[in-house]
């Protein structure tokens, strides 16, 4: 009797221990089961690898911004800066790799350094950046098409 009591108290501790140490793995690794961790800031720093300069995490800021009106979460009320939690894992990733490119941008530093008038052809650059690629790509799949109907 008194060894099943043992045991019952050893698989609580155990129980105990495996959940700790998936807390804590969520909180290390970012994006465990259901959490997701997103900081564009980092995100962004990572793909550059280098360190963010105050004028780049502006620019990632605004390109969020940006990305979060057009994606549609702006709608509800809730704060921009909070926008990326919502975004779906497509758009995220979209929104810093367009970040990422705004940062490598001198020209996009320019405009940012200019104010509020630069920040307006800032929004304006990046639509057109994604106006083209897209395209782009639509160009792509046109041609690819013609060249399977020759076949």
């Amino acid at each position: 009797m008194k060894r099943a009591h043992a045991v019952s108290r050893n698989a609580i501790k155990t129980i105990f221990l495996i959940s700790f140490v998936a807390l804590c793995a969520t909180s290390v690794f970012g994006d465990f089961l259901w959490f997701k961790i997103r900081n564009p800031h980092s995100d962004v720093a990572h793909l550059l690898d280098r360190r963010l300069a105050d004028e780049e995490k502006a620019l990632v800021d605004i390109t969020m911004a940006f990305y979060a009106v057009k994606y549609g979460y702006a709608k509800d009320g809730s704060p921009l800066k909070d926008a990326h939690k919502k975004m779906s894992d497509e758009e995220y990733k979209n929104a810093v790799s367009q970040a990422a490119k705004v940062c490598n941008s001198d020209a996009a530093k320019g405009f940012y350094r200019m104010g509020k008038a630069g920040e307006k052809l800032l929004k304006a650059i990046i639509q057109t950046i994604e106006d083209a690629a897209k395209a782009t790509g639509e160009w792509i799949e046109k041609k690819s098409d013609e060249f399977d109907k020759k076949k």
